[in-house]
């Protein structure tokens, strides 16, 4: 099937069988028919040449059939027969390029090309041409050189092993043809020796591990076997973005290969890496294909920004905690897009129980869901992301101890013995261990006892129990504890937990210990049947929810009558009034519990002394009064003398004009004389009165 284009000297044949040989001449070409005639043969097959035939060149006889090469043309191996579409070329820009042929470290060999230009009805022939030296099958030119071609269809590679036909020691020549509607076209040759043309593997995604620190990422594997000195390059590329190559540059190191890559803070990237041999004072080898992806987070995922509200506690021992706002999306590259790629960044809750350290597990990570219900603990919870470098930032917060009371009065019995201190509490159906935790008010959580405790057997009324001895956590006196009692179902898990109450306990007895006995009760009169008692708070008030109230007693000494009046926790003032005056009295103030009665205070007497204060009162009335009247029956007395002593010296006088006394003679003129006046102004005359004519003018 060689023809003088090959670079193959002689004749050729167009047939389906026709053979490139002979170098005898065309008298044998002539006689090869004849002697076939001769052979013996089946109607219209080639009859089997024996192997002394092919030193005279035979060939096939065109139209015969499947012929003699029909056993070579196999799929298994490359095909000596003509290519069955006529040989030219159609000389367009575009077909078969790049054609790339090498031996595989693996097994066997491979040849790769592209094809520019419509795929569709192309089919794919691989060619190869080798010189006389190299062993042929099945038969042995003396010609310069055997033809063969592989059938590639659609596919642009072709795997073939050195039991294939070709000659994988000796220099070959290779070229690819491809035909597509009655045109052929093909790429340029490439002449090499395929046993010496290595392509390494490239790494395997699955075994390259990955760190990053200070803004590069280091990508590292283990070097395939037999597959040393190679030199590596990487490409990347982020979101949207086109590739950029990078050279990893040649590995030297025995047994592991690296690349150190940049690594991008705010955006995952998508890595390919991939291999060639290098050899001393020859060309590089052909690259080996990418790898599959790595995928690599940003340095900085972004960090996530919820805030969370938390409800009060509900009567079944839960309180709901729920999340708000979105998770940040991060997005990847478009080989990163699958499941478990390595670029993405997760985020999880993780929720840590501070409350009752006893228990066996106190942290758990779930999938965030909204809301959570947890008891009334004390709990950190933190929204952490996780990708392939580890932890990232997270966000925390802090869920305080429901402090305040959850209990009904009196669920919660504690006596002191000399034996220890026993608690009694409602039991909890379904509950699988108890967790009880006391600490003294206002201290810090490592003074916080705990105790974990399996359910028993609840006693007739249905209450659970648990004692401990002195030495054990026992409490001290006088001081107010804060004591929450946890029941689970499932302990293992820290969310599992419920409030069976929370409350505050004043320890020691509260009658003999002197806490229930106010001090410094002091009395003052506000009016003359009342009076106001005061009192210093009692020690219980400062224990959320003991001190039940105070209780004011007052009694009257004389008729042995006494009186309570309740009080408010939260006053230390109460008003008595409806007393009696000049009446004795003694005023008491005690501090109860819902439980326990606290001890009277020392009795303060008293008393309103209302009848020295009237007559001190009235006394001070009279002396004013008396005054007053004193004063004014003076002024009296000294009118009404001045009055009569001033009648005696100064008598009235007659009337000027009732009386002569006053006349004037006429002789007397104009003269006016002076008559002092001592009674009254009216009866004096002033020298302006006159007379005229002889009589005389009176001023009346």
């Amino acid at each position: 099937m060689f023809r003088g284009e090959d670079g193959v000297a002689g004749g050729s044949s167009s047939g389906p069988a026709g053979l490139c040989v002979g170098s005898m001449g065309q008298a044998w070409a002539r006689l090869v028919p004849l002697l076939l005639l001769l052979l013996p043969g089946r109607g219209g097959e080639c009859p089997t040449l024996t192997p002394w035939l092919f030193l005279l060149g035979a060939k096939c006889v065109e139209g015969c059939g499947p012929g003699i090469w029909a056993e070579a043309c196999s799929t298994s191996g490359c095909c000596f027969q003509d290519l069955p579409y006529p040989d030219a070329d159609s000389g367009s820009a575009s077909g078969p390029r790049d054609l790339n042929c090498y031996r595989i470290v693996s097994a066997g060999y491979e040849c790769s090309w592209k094809y520019e230009g419509p795929t569709a009805g192309v089919s794919h022939f691989l060619r190869c041409w080798t010189p006389n030296s190299a062993p042929m099958l099945p038969s042995r030119s003396l010609k310069s050189g055997h033809c063969c071609y592989f059938a590639a269809g659609s596919a642009t590679s072709l795997w073939f092993s050195d039991q294939d036909g070709i000659a994988v020691f000796q220099p070959v020549t290779l070229w690819v043809e491809s035909r597509a509607e009655n045109r052929t076209q093909k790429s340029p040759k490439i002449t090499l020796k395929l046993h010496s043309a290595v392509k390494y593997d490239p790494p395997s995604a699955s075994d390259i591990t990955v760190s990053g620190s200070a803004g590069q990422v280091l990508l590292k594997w283990e070097t395939p076997a037999r597959q040393d000195g190679a030199e590596v390059q990487f490409r990347h590329r982020t979101p949207g973005s086109l590739w950029k190559l990078g050279n990893c540059g040649h590995q030297e190191d025995a047994g592991f290969e690296s690349c150190l890559c940049p690594l991008r803070t705010d955006a995952a990237q998508e890595f390919q890496l991939r291999r060639r041999r290098l050899r001393p004072g020859a060309p590089g080898d052909p690259w080996s294909s990418w790898s599959s992806p790595v995928c690599v987070p940003p340095e900085h995922p972004p960090k996530p920004t919820l805030r969370f509200s938390v409800e009060a506690l509900r009567p079944h021992g839960r309180r709901q905690v729920t999340l708000h706002g979105q998770l940040p999306q991060l997005e990847l590259p478009e080989g990163c897009l699958g499941s478990n790629s390595g670029g993405e960044v997760t985020y999880r809750a993780r929720l840590h129980m501070l409350s009752c350290t006893c228990k066996t597990k106190s942290t758990m990570t779930f999938q965030l869901r909204k809301p959570l219900n947890l008891a009334g603990a004390a709990y950190d919870l933190a929204v952490v992301s996780q990708n392939r470098f580890g932890p990232g930032p997270n966000q925390t917060w802090h869920i305080p101890a429901q402090t305040h009371t959850h209990t009904e009065p009196g669920a919660l019995n504690i006596t002191v013995g000399a034996n220890g201190t026993t608690m009694h509490w409602p039991a909890q159906a379904g509950a699988k261990a108890y967790c009880i935790e006391w600490q003294p008010q206002g201290q810090d959580r490592n003074l916080t006892n705990c105790a974990l405790t399996p359910p028993q057997d609840p006693d007739p009324t249905g209450m659970a129990t648990y004692s401990w001895s002195r030495g054990s956590g026992a409490m001290e006196q006088k001081v107010c504890y804060h004591i929450m009692i946890f029941a689970s179902p499932r302990p293992e898990k820290p969310i599992s937990w419920s409030t069976v109450l929370s409350t505050y306990h004043f320890g020691g007895n509260v009658a003999a210990s002197g806490a229930g006995r106010p001090q410094h009760v002091l009395v003052k009169k506000l009016s003359q049947d009342s009076v106001s008692v005061d009192w210093t708070p009692s020690p219980l008030s400062t224990c959320p929810g003991v001190l039940k109230e105070y209780v004011v007693r007052y009694q009257d000494e004389e008729e042995n009558l006494t009186s309570e009046l309740p009080v408010k926790p939260t006053e230390t003032q109460v008003t008595l009034g409806g007393l009696r005056a000049g009446t004795a009295y003694t005023v008491q103030v005690r501090a109860d519990t819902a439980t326990l009665q606290g001890a009277w205070s020392q009795p303060q007497p008293f008393s309103i002394e209302v009848q020295v204060s009237r007559l001190f009162d009235l006394s001070i009335l009279l002396v004013s009064l008396g005054s007053f009247a004193s004063i004014l029956l003076l002024g009296v007395i000294g009118y009404l003398s001045l009055n009569r002593a001033a009648r005696h010296l100064c008598p009235p006088l007659p009337t000027p004009c009732a009386s002569t006394v006053v006349e004037f003679p006429s002789s007397q003129g104009k003269q006016v004389d002076w008559v002092p006046c001592l009674t009254s102004p009216n009866s004096c005359i002033y020298p302006w009165a006159s007379s005229l004519s002889g009589k005389t003018v009176q001023h009346c």
